[in-house]
């Protein structure tokens, strides 16, 4: 070994820099108000992107209930579509949407196979974004919100209780 070890620096370049422009004076505050008006504005969008999508959403998993868990690709555009929703509900104010659609995600991806019962615990997450989408149920949900997330726990408490035992 050398008594003088060789070190090298290394300048790390940081291309984000030149892409973001830095307003300079600008009130922090003042952006988060514009950004939060902004969201509010695209709030209004996801109403009619969470109503367009139920059709497909439920196309998709007709096929996925007519071969009892069989359709890898339906699955896979089912899992997708949840996932989607349940990112853009709770980003717009629908935490109930969201809730349902990571449940459904997080049922699908826990689950060894797909099957006849797994596609019927399915079918019901499904089941209860169509009944929020038709009763147009913002936010929470409420008392309603309550009741689904309630019901759709216990359905997977007994499905994993038929599980196991």
């Amino acid at each position: 070994m050398s008594d003088n070890p060789k070190v090298e620096f290394i300048e790390n370049p940081n291309p984000i820099r030149k892409k973001v422009r830095i307003e300079q004076g600008v009130d922090p505050a003042n952006l988060i108000r514009r950004a939060d008006k902004q969201v509010q504005k695209l709030s209004g969008e996801f109403e009619e992107i969470f109503a367009a999508a139920i059709p497909a959403l439920g196309q998709e998993m007709e096929a996925v209930r007519a071969s009892d868990g069989a359709d890898k690709e339906a699955l896979g555009r089912v899992r997708r579509m949840l996932h989607d929703l349940r990112g853009q509900a709770g980003t717009f104010g629908y935490p109930l949407v969201s809730q349902v659609g990571d449940s459904a995600c997080k049922f699908i991806d826990l689950s060894e196979q797909i099957g006849a019962a797994e596609t019927e615990v399915l079918g019901m997450h499904v089941d209860a974004l169509k009944a929020i989408s038709q009763a147009k149920i913002k936010g929470d949900g409420g008392p309603i919100g309550a009741e689904l997330r309630g019901g759709l726990r216990k359905v997977i408490l007994k499905y994993n209780d038929r599980k196991s035992g």
